[in-house]
């Protein structure tokens, strides 16, 4: 039986010696090293205990010396020191459940001083719970004994009759969900339930020194990460619970930060996420920042990009753990992300459900429209000039415009009609909608490549330039058809080393494209492989199931969708000598 003596019946000294002893263990775990804050917070407190503290340290003392707030934070206001010392009993719990023990620390409830509790009581506070223990065990002992006598039959028979009671209850319960179902027609619609919110993003305030102008570069790193990650669709940032209000959604992940400015002037930040179900941290990251890149730390960009991006880690974090829940809400939007990345079709047919059961849950949600927008226009691409294809572009239209109505100021919404108005040749329309989705979120990778793409295809050169290196600087991880698109301009300029060098570092699935393999010839060509260039244009012709003298205009029909586009490439393949030019007869 666990109990948690009074530290003060016991000798202070061994008591001391104890909380010290943990405390180590504790700090060297990989619970708690994947925790920095809490690892801060309970060495706080260990130390304050240690120092001669026998009573609790005050809310003001743990937010503003542990806890890295300001000198100006209200404990009557702000609940952040409860709310973490919270998370750290959590976290105490899970390590000793873990771990044997003969003696631990607790931080008891409704307190923040650092106890211990002892398994069992120590010899010099035995009381009389050891007589309530030994009749504990009489009574344990006695009732074995109960399964002889008399009674024992008309129990048995008793149990038995309330059993096949509930048999016929659980049968006419199942003959009842049996005729909802079919009066609901199907099954689905028997388990749906409202679809699933995105993941809850909590950004903890970042450790920093206690000097003014630390804090003021805390500041700014703080609401440079708030501001760049609450323009993404797929995590909500956890906010303060208002006075009086419902009790808030936990968080899913938290981001710890901290800085700390070296001796020459510098900089250095760290980022770490962690999944706080399991408080294990996912990702990680540090960067030395110069004098001239901070207050502004617009060098940290890319790591607000690839966590909250569209692929990024918080929605690989969610697919890699279950990987087959296409349930609606945020899992089926992470799996049409996945779809995207991937170049996965296996799973077209149901993302493409997922996505209609989203709407049809929630019919004015942007992301979901403008996902099975772009799900459509992918559909329509293959199909063109069939019935279905047409039949694919006018919805893919119709959930764009739907998109934009129901979110004008979004920048799903927004993007969902930018591409709408490029694919049907609107350049004007495609370049005022697409403009505003990049200031509304100018961190999004994916959106500023497509969006570069398009700009070039209506002859906007060195706008949509900037826009494919801004897509590659924010996230290289998938880069997909932006980074095909750069290189693919960089070798029309001749700059051919740099094109070769995107290519090389394009990881698989991309390097398997039919865009990649198009510009992959050119740029092999133009450097003198012109054997290797001319093997690639026949894996491109395998690949879309042309014969041997298709010409290049109707092999990158088959996935281009810009005649403009498709022209240009068509003739590079032809001046590079990929493809030999047919002579007239």
């Amino acid at each position: 039986m666990d109990q948690a003596k009074a530290n003060e019946t016991q000798d202070p000294v061994e008591v001391d010696r104890i909380i010290a002893e943990e405390l180590e263990k504790l700090l060297d775990s990989p619970l708690f090293t994947r925790s920095p804050v809490l690892s801060r917070l309970l060495q706080f407190l260990v130390e304050h205990r240690l120092r001669g503290g026998r009573s609790s340290p005050k809310a003001y003392a743990i937010a503003t010396e542990a806890l890295g707030r300001s000198e100006d934070f209200d404990p009557a206001v702000d609940s952040y020191p409860r709310v973490m010392v919270g998370r750290l009993r959590g976290l105490l719990d899970r390590y000793y459940a873990d771990t044997p023990w003969v003696h631990r620390l607790r931080v008891p409830q409704g307190s923040y001083e650092v106890v211990v509790q002892y398994r069992s009581a120590p010899p010099s506070s035995r009381s009389a719970d050891g007589a309530e223990d030994e009749d504990d065990v009489k009574a344990a002992t006695l009732r074995p004994a109960a399964a002889h006598s008399p009674t024992s039959g008309r129990v048995s028979r008793a149990r038995g009759s309330r059993f096949g009671r509930w048999i016929v209850v659980l049968i006419l319960l199942a003959v009842a969900l049996f005729t909802l179902w079919t009066l609901r027609e199907g099954s689905g619609r028997l388990f749906a339930g409202d679809p699933v919110p995105v993941p809850l993003l909590e950004v903890s305030p970042p450790m920093a020194g206690n000097l003014p102008q630390s804090r003021a570069l805390a500041r700014a790193l703080d609401g440079k990460l708030r501001d760049g990650l609450r323009r993404f669709d797929l995590i909500d940032l956890l906010s303060s619970k208002a006075p009086g209000g419902a009790a808030a959604r936990t968080g899913d992940y938290r981001l710890d930060t901290s800085l700390v400015r070296t001796v020459e002037g510098d900089t250095d930040v760290t980022l770490v996420l962690n999944r706080v179900a399991d408080q294990r941290a996912i990702w990680s990251q540090q960067m030395r920042l110069t004098s001239d890149e901070t207050p502004e730390f617009t060098a940290i960009e890319p790591l607000i990009a690839q966590l909250a991006g569209d692929y990024g880690v918080i929605v690989r974090d969610q697919v890699q753990r279950q990987p087959d829940n296409f349930a609606a809400g945020f899992p089926c939007l992470a799996q049409f992300n996945r779809m995207r990345q991937m170049r996965s079709a296996a799973s077209a047919k149901r993302v493409d459900a997922c996505l209609r059961a989203t709407i049809e849950a929630t019919p004015r949600d942007p992301v979901a429209l403008t996902a099975l927008s772009l799900v459509r226009y992918g559909d329509w691409q293959p199909q063109r000039l069939t019935p279905a294809g047409r039949e694919a572009l006018g919805e893919a239209r119709a959930l764009a415009l739907r998109s934009y109505e129901s979110s004008p100021n979004s920048t799903a919404g927004l993007f969902a009609m930018a591409r709408a108005n490029f694919y049907s040749g609107n350049c004007a329309g495609g370049n005022a909608m697409g403009d505003a989705a990049i200031a509304l979120n100018p961190f999004d990778a994916d959106m500023s490549g497509f969006l570069g793409l398009f700009k070039l295809a209506c002859g906007q050169a060195g706008e949509g330039e900037v826009l494919l290196r801004r897509s590659l600087q924010l996230d290289a991880s998938y880069p997909g058809v932006p980074a095909v698109t750069l290189a693919f301009v960089l070798s029309q300029r001749g700059e051919l080393e740099e094109a070769q060098r995107i290519l090389d570092h394009m990881p698989s699935p991309s390097n398997m494209e039919p865009q990649y393999m198009m510009a992959r010839a050119v740029v092999l060509a133009r450097r003198g492989n012109l054997a290797e260039a001319r093997a690639q244009w026949r894996q491109l012709l395998a690949y879309t199931r042309q014969p041997a003298d298709a010409s290049p205009e109707t092999v990158l029909g088959h996935f281009m969708i810009t005649p403009a586009v498709i022209q240009a490439a068509s003739a590079a393949l032809r001046d590079s000598g990929v493809v030999v030019a047919k002579t007239a007869p």
